[in-house]
């Protein structure tokens, strides 16, 4: 069964927080292939930009290493990147419509829910948002849990 990795949880490879270590061995021996929306590309280097820029938290040279070893899982773990289409943005419509949600989480869920033969385990730091998922009918993982 492939796995979904929404931004909470792909965000803890690059930045140390609980469930860090769940997410790096998923991401680095997983035998199943693993998934991510466009959408998290860019809320991944905007979170590491904003520990740099904002939160002061790191510095530029860091935010480089990290946006960089990024790009590097995508690349060496064969990360797929999932492109967000207007399917999706309708099919996150009809989730907010359900019980509301924040757009990005409803994006993540619809991208999840519509691009899969299989269900894909969700994976997500989030427990809100791996409720609404159950909820959909996916297979859940919270590396918090």
């Amino acid at each position: 069964m492939p796995f979904f990795l929404d931004t909470s949880a792909l965000f803890k490879r690059y930045q140390v927080e609980n469930g860090t270590d769940k997410i790096c061995e998923l991401i680095e021996h997983s035998r199943e292939d693993v998934y991510i929306s466009s959408l998290s590309v860019i809320e991944i280097v905007s979170n590491l930009k904003r520990l740099y820029e904002i939160d002061h938290l790191t510095t530029e040279q860091k935010f480089v290493q990290q946006r960089l070893f990024f790009y590097n899982d995508v690349e060496q773990f064969g990360i797929t990147i999932l492109d967000v289409t207007s399917d999706d943005i309708m099919k996150a419509e009809e989730l907010i419509l359900k019980r509301y949600m924040k757009p990005v989480d409803a994006i993540q869920v619809a991208v999840a829910l519509n691009n899969f033969s299989t269900k894909p385990t969700f994976v997500s730091s989030d427990n809100k948002l791996c409720a609404i998922a159950r909820q959909e009918g996916l297979p859940i993982f919270n590396p918090e849990a």
